[in-house]
């Protein structure tokens, strides 16, 4: 592996161009170091003698996929509430390598996580950066900016101060870009925030609240877009979805109140939509519900029915998806993102063709990370998912590990038929 003049190569391979739709047959990939190298007909590869040969004839190579919105601390437990007495921060890091290397496994090689306690994200990144450990790259909000008094947190008065000390942001337009800059100072690649309240907060937090005035949100994507850092905000609410679509925040988390005005601005402006469909689906599954406080199950029903409406409405208007899971809510365990590749095309109607797109170069983009990500074309990092079988012709054959025979990033073979090989 030391030797300078070494190279990877997946021979005979049927490769998934995201950008065009098609499948490229008998192709050939050369990797050295971490890139691509070259990409072409079989016909035009010359082997060197110290090329190491992977036979994909048969098989279907995929870039590596795409999830936009995780949470790697968390642990899908529908008890979150005894979560935060029963759970050391030290203990955070752990839950986080153990839910990353589960999207590893599933194909997922790279993750936007938004959101949570701050310091292991930085930290996770640099370890999988590293080759240290196997995992996928990641992207790190760190602490999201969250108006302060919106009702979001729970849990005892201990906890609440607790959490105000970590995460309070000072009023006004100072204030937030005082906050996108201490993001930056602590390691975040990106910015998370918020416009309404969440599904999960009880019944003070209500999905069509409005959060932050207009001049605070547009100086949020101000000060991040200036720090070449983006902007995600999670956004139920029809205003809050649309004061986060006039800002410019770069990707709408959920989107459930969309409509057709908003579906247009998002066209417009070229901004993406995270639908997160897996996260109501699993919370609304019935053995969930029941342990859920009463008004969240309720308000659960309500939100998951408009959901899956608002969101055909948003793609056949023609606004830009990109996948992303909100993994680690309850019900909605690491490593399932397959399943929201899946929901797009039968709740949304989109073709497998679209749905791979979007958890590819669509993603890729959503993240501004297209020109190193998202498709398997020469210089770009060489995130790539062998698959036994091919997913156009039938789209859950992504659900299972075992399909992949392969799994490499950064030009390492990390993961055999859902079992990790890489070993520093």
């Amino acid at each position: 592996m030391s030797n300078k003049n070494f190279r990877l190569v997946i021979k005979s391979g049927n490769v998934f161009d995201p950008l065009s739709g098609a499948i490229k047959e008998e192709h050939t990939i050369v990797i050295v170091g971490s890139k691509i190298a070259w990409c072409g007909s079989d016909s035009a590869f010359d082997k060197e003698p110290n090329d190491e040969i992977i036979d994909a004839t048969g098989k279907t190579i995929l870039p590596g996929m795409i999830d936009c919105h995780v949470h790697l601390q968390s642990t899908a437990t529908p008890q979150y509430e005894r979560k935060y007495l029963r759970t050391t921060r030290g203990m955070l890091h752990y839950y986080a390598l153990r839910n990353a290397q589960n999207h590893l496994i599933h194909g997922f090689t790279c993750l936007r996580d938004c959101g949570g306690y701050p310091d292991w994200g930085p930290s996770l990144r640099r370890i999988f950066d590293s080759g240290t450990i196997a995992g996928p790259r990641l992207l790190v909000a760190n602490l999201a900016i969250a108006q302060w008094g919106n009702q979001e947190a729970i849990g005892p008065l201990e906890v609440l101060e607790y959490s105000r000390q970590l995460s309070e942001v000072k009023t006004g337009v100072d204030g937030v870009k005082h906050a996108v800059r201490d993001r930056k100072r602590s390691g975040s690649d990106f910015i998370k925030t918020l416009t309404t309240g969440g599904v999960l907060h009880g019944m003070t937090s209500k999905v069509g609240t409005s959060l932050f005035l207009d001049e605070e949100l547009l100086a949020i994507v101000e000060e991040a877009h200036r720090l070449g850092m983006h902007v995600a905000c999670h956004a139920h609410g029809r205003e809050g979805i649309y004061k986060a679509v006039m800002a410019g925040i770069d990707t709408i988390e959920h989107g459930s109140y969309i409509d057709e005005e908003i579906a247009e601005l998002m066209i417009q402006k070229g901004l993406y939509l995270i639908p997160t469909q897996i996260a109501g689906l699993s919370l609304a599954k019935p053995e969930i519900l029941k342990q859920l406080p009463p008004e969240v199950a309720e308000k659960t029903k309500t939100v998951v029915s408009a959901v899956l409406e608002n969101h055909k409405i948003a793609f056949n208007k023609g606004v830009r998806f990109a996948i992303g899971t909100d993994a680690g809510t309850p019900g909605n365990h690491h490593g399932q993102t397959a399943s929201e590749i899946k929901n797009m095309v039968e709740n949304v109607g989109m073709t497998p063709t679209q749905a791979l797109q979007a958890a590819t170069i669509e993603s890729a983009k959503a993240i501004k990370k297209d020109d190193m990500l998202g498709s398997i074309e020469q210089g770009k990092l060489a995130d790539l998912v062998i698959c036994d079988l091919n997913p156009l012709e039938e789209i859950s054959i992504l659900q299972d590990p075992k399909n992949f025979a392969y799994i490499i990033k950064d030009g390492k073979i990390m993961v055999k038929h859902g079992q990790i090989t890489y070993f520093k």
